[in-house]
């Protein structure tokens, strides 16, 4: 690879991790409303089974194998995995980011002290 290369892959990077970046604000606002719907849910019917008189001890399990709330839990673990998922690839993104740097730099190097 020539430096110009080198230097379209940089450009490359940076506007992937650009994306990226907004890609990431997206998916934690995603995370976020699942996240609250579950909360949501799950406080309610904690609150319904409590005012029907069930045991408090057994309220989170009854409530853990209801259907909705077992739903909205998953949509909230399946958002929250997506989103750790972009920054993993936001970090690999700056990593070979990094990588390009230092063959530039090691080129310049070559360069100059031949």
């Amino acid at each position: 690879m020539n430096p110009s290369e080198i230097m379209n892959v940089l450009q490359n990077k940076n506007r992937l991790l650009t994306d990226k970046n907004d890609e990431y604000i997206k998916l934690s606002h995603t995370r976020a409303e699942a996240e609250q719907d579950y909360k949501i849910a799950f406080a309610r019917a904690i609150l319904n089974l409590k005012l029907d008189g069930h045991p408090v001890t057994i309220l989170k399990d009854l409530v853990n194998g209801d259907k909705v709330v077992a739903g909205l839990k998953f949509k909230y673990e399946v958002a929250a995995a997506i989103e750790k998922a972009c920054l993993e690839s936001m970090k690999d993104v700056r990593e070979a980011i990094g990588s390009a740097r230092s063959i530039l730099t090691w080129m310049r190097e070559e360069k100059v002290h031949p």
